[in-house]
């Protein structure tokens, strides 16, 4: 059965306080080694396009307290321009400032093949080795998109492609561009195989209705949590009016990556 909590937005330290709580997050993360802070920064704009700032400090403070000695950085490869200046554009390097915060860019991190024959396109992929044993936290904003009907926890590992690799030769051609065709929705299926989101926190107080770059802003004043990316975006996507059973993602990754179909929601 997969645990999901859903917390009614107050403030972001309580809220996420009480996500990560109610699905007994200390006993999951790890005591060393590294965690990643994977908030979803596709380009410089404001959110909701993007994910607040704030947010990623409740949960680094969240994992600073629990996590022993492990290292807690953030990190993203941006979908459009510079990844250093998406941070800076969205005030996360004044947090590292702030806290002496690593940021880790994967657009530019050495990278080690990987492979998998169980993998829809991408049967070899060009992992950051920083990512490769790291425990990732997915840290989105819930919104729709354009192609896979919404991007939550999942399609924000797309963070992890790097730049060199997967963006095409087209003058202007976004970071991600090659995994975009022939089909989206099993890129995001084939990158969470090579590394699914160990935990997943979702910004749902204002998401974006409509598409992922210019939607509609829409309040729902909540927080979700979860260890399991594929029931965490049924949920998300069930917010903003889907049905998670038709999205074709979710369907493929259904009982691979996680399941929708036997979860248990906490709610506060």
């Amino acid at each position: 059965m997969s645990i999901l909590s859903k917390v009614k937005f107050s403030n972001y330290p309580a809220a996420v306080t009480k996500a990560l709580d109610l699905i007994d997050a200390p006993k999951k993360m790890p005591q060393k080694g590294l965690i990643i802070l994977k908030p979803n920064l596709t380009n410089s704009d404001k959110p909701p396009v993007t994910t607040p700032v704030d947010i990623v400090e409740a949960v680094y403070l969240y994992s600073k307290k629990f996590c022993g000695k492990a290292e807690v950085a953030i990190g993203e490869g941006c979908g459009m321009g510079e990844t250093m200046e998406t941070f800076e554009a969205n005030g996360y390097c004044a947090l590292a400032k702030k806290y002496g915060i690593r940021l880790i860019d994967f657009n530019s991190e050495e990278t080690v093949p990987m492979k998998n024959p169980k993998a829809f396109i991408f049967k070899e992929f060009h992992m950051p080795r920083i990512a490769q044993d790291a425990f990732i936290i997915s840290i989105p904003v819930l919104k729709d998109h354009s192609f896979t009907k919404t991007t939550i926890a999942m399609k924000n590992m797309f963070g992890l492609a790097p730049a060199p690799f997967y963006k095409s030769a087209y003058r202007g051609a976004w970071n991600k561009s090659k995994l975009h065709s022939p089909s989206t929705h099993k890129s995001v299926v084939d990158i969470c195989l090579y590394k699914r989101p160990d935990l997943c926190v979702v910004d749902s107080v204002t998401a974006l209705a409509g598409m992922h770059l210019a939607g509609t802003k829409k309040k729902i004043g909540l927080i979700l949590a979860s260890f399991d990316p594929v029931a965490i975006d049924a949920l998300g996507s069930s917010l903003l009016g889907h049905d998670p059973h038709t999205i074709e993602y979710l369907k493929l990754s259904n009982g691979l990556l996680g399941s929708m179909d036997d979860m248990e929601i906490i709610e506060a």
